[in-house]
């Protein structure tokens, strides 16, 4: 199990390549890249020279004795009855996928869409679109729960779609910032999940807003999670989407802010582990 953070805050303040330094540095074995902002000068889905400049991330990671564990494409993946953001951004959900075979990364997340109708099999046929595409790049899809009471949010929803697609190309990541939102409870979705868990999205909030914080800073059970996690059996790697927790401090905490990520990061692996 790596230890993993999404860092684009720190992309943000000091620039790939040194954030990549200054996370590592913290103590991270693991990078989750993210493709989601556009603006980003960086960002393989607008920059002409992307094949060059992933691989040169890549080899920074591994200099620095780490790893790029995962991606996330852009979202929404998809939206009801717009075309013209639909034509625009499936081939950035390709460029996405190669992306991430070029960064080394095992798999690309992805979410799912609750449309009118039946959304299962809307989704179904989207993701499946796009199989082709992982098989060539050798890349799998992690389709993420969604807001509850969003469809796809409770286990039998996301289940059924990740049982419905080929397990060589698609598994299911489990945000469990997402899964304790209205009511819902997040060691109740990774048990309904079960062995389909192959990664995760970690980070706390309140119940109400998705706060992306940091695990003990707002209201999340960190022993009920950590021990679902255990029963399921889960061997995928701990990765962080707190990026909330960095951005209260100023820049020049940045690094002491990834530190103590990473310290708790071990504190809740060691508990998964036990």
């Amino acid at each position: 199990m790596l230890l993993s953070t999404e860092f684009n805050y720190a992309s943000i303040l000091f620039g790939t390549e040194k954030a990549i330094e200054i996370v590592t540095g913290a103590g991270f074995d693991g990078l989750d890249y993210s493709m989601f902002d556009l603006t980003r000068e960086d960002n393989p889905l607008t920059d002409s020279g992307y094949e060059r400049r992933l691989s040169s991330f890549r080899k920074i990671a591994a200099d620095c004795g780490a790893c790029f564990n995962q991606t996330h494409a852009p979202f929404p993946s998809f939206k009801e009855g717009d075309g013209e953001y639909n034509r625009e951004t499936f081939p950035r959900l390709i460029r996405s996928i190669e992306a991430t075979a070029i960064l080394g990364a095992p798999h690309v997340v992805m979410h799912p869409q609750p449309v009118s109708g039946d959304s299962l099999q809307r989704n179904v046929e989207f993701f499946g679109s796009l199989a082709p595409y992982c098989k060539e790049y050798g890349v799998k899809i992690a389709i993420e729960n969604l807001i509850p009471h969003a469809y796809f949010a409770k286990p039998e929803e996301l289940g059924a779609l990740v049982d419905a697609l080929p397990s060589e190309h698609f598994t299911a990541l489990v945000d469990v910032g997402h899964a304790s939102i209205n009511g819902s409870d997040a060691a109740e979705l990774l048990r309904g999940m079960g062995s389909r868990v192959g990664a995760l999205h970690v980070h706390d909030n309140d119940h109400v807003n998705d706060c992306h914080n940091m695990p003990f800073n707002r209201k999340l059970d960190w022993q009920s999670i950590c021990a679902a996690l255990k029963e399921i059996g889960y061997s995928g790697d701990f990765t962080y989407e707190a990026g909330f927790y960095v951005r209260q401090f100023p820049k020049e905490l940045a690094a002491a802010a990834y530190r103590m990520m990473a310290e708790t990061g071990r504190y809740l692996m060691s508990l998964i582990n036990d």
